[in-house]
């Protein structure tokens, strides 16, 4: 028996086609390229500058910034916080509706037995 090796490739398949990263639906570009809208005080606040290096004035100016950022955080609840309440909510009307739901169906079911226990006496 002679050995041979079959390839029948994919289906649709062209050979040497090129797609570039943009007719593929990827993302180009890095991450510098963006245009940076954040306010001058951000960009302080968040440097990368040590704090060894740092004058008294920019430390305070820095702490200031982050703890201003922080109360606003906590003044202002996130989407997030908003969706999950909105989600436990939901989850506790479900889980009652679905037990009543059940607790209906098991009554039906079993109608006969029940009425059984209480029947004509």
């Amino acid at each position: 028996m002679a050995e041979e090796i079959w390839h029948h490739g994919i289906k649709g398949m062209k050979w040497g086609v090129r797609h570039t990263p943009e007719q593929l639906g990827h993302k180009t570009g890095s991450k510098s390229a963006k245009s940076d809208d954040s306010h001058e005080d951000y960009k302080k606040a968040h440097d990368s500058k040590s704090v060894k290096k740092m004058s008294d004035a920019e430390l305070r100016s820095r702490l200031n910034r982050l703890n201003m950022e922080k109360q606003y955080s906590q003044m202002n609840p996130s989407r997030v916080e908003r969706g999950r309440k909105i989600l436990t909510s939901s989850l506790k009307v479900a889980g009652t509706v679905a037990a009543a739901s059940t607790t209906a169906i098991t009554l039906k079911n079993n109608w006969g037995t029940i009425s059984g226990w209480f029947g004509k006496s």
